[in-house]
């Protein structure tokens, strides 16, 4: 098991109904269906507007289910077990949390509605993406060891997922390829906010590519990067 080292200021919450600390906490035996369900309301706080649809490739391809349930087969059976429980209720491939109002939204859809294929069917409400952080980090760090992934995980459970993208980036930008940077990065703007020009490479680490010092960096800094992120948004 590893360590957590706490949540540091300004860690974002998230709204979990309180049946779900109560009874259902008690009634849900599964830890598959249990860690499902609220990997769900994670990305349904992350979608604009009403109702706040969760598309299943979205849950089969969460990276965070595939470290903590497994095969897409066995996510794709822990939503069949919140759905059969009626925590969830699911319309073609989407699904909601179980609520009157959401139920009756499923009751009335029509077939025009539940297709998204279909030429002028309504929009969708947009979900917010974000890169695979696990991918975005191969891509840029290094090979990813099973203990940088835990890390990563962690990361992404206690600092919003902007924050970790912008850290990644600042990291390689300064050539700095190394997770424990990337966590000094985030450990910083938790006290001083993302707008920080990130913490001082270490000697004989602040050399980029172009032979220029890490700290004058000529690429995007973080907080610009974190801009262009919530502008694309």
């Amino acid at each position: 098991m590893s360590l957590f080292g706490g949540f540091p200021k300004g860690t974002k919450a998230l709204p979990v109904p309180s049946p779900f600390l109560s009874s259902l906490l008690a009634d849900i035996g599964d830890v598959a269906e249990l860690k499902c369900t609220l990997r769900f309301l994670w990305h349904a706080s992350q979608v604009n507007g009403m109702p706040k649809w969760v598309d299943e490739e979205s849950l089969l391809s969460d990276s965070i289910l595939a470290v903590a349930i497994g095969s897409q087969g066995s996510i794709r059976q822990a939503l069949d077990d919140a759905v059969q429980r009626g925590t969830l209720v699911e319309s073609n491939g989407r699904f909601l949390l179980k609520t009157p109002e959401n139920s009756l939204i499923v009751a009335e859809e029509t077939p025009e509605t539940r297709s998204r294929s279909t030429p002028g069917a309504a929009p969708e409400p947009a979900m917010t993406h974000h890169p695979n952080i696990y991918a975005l980090y191969e891509s840029n760090i290094g090979l990813l060891m099973p203990m940088v992934a835990d890390q990563l995980r962690d990361a992404e459970a206690t600092y919003p997922v902007e924050w970790v993208e912008a850290a990644i980036k600042e990291a390689a930008d300064r050539n700095i390829r190394n997770w424990r940077y990337i966590s000094t990065i985030l450990e910083r703007w938790a006290t001083d906010g993302p707008n920080t020009d990130g913490p001082k490479a270490d000697k004989g680490q602040r050399t980029s590519k172009r032979g220029e010092s890490g700290r004058h960096s000529q690429t995007a800094s973080a907080a610009e990067y974190l801009r262009k992120r919530r502008t694309a948004d």
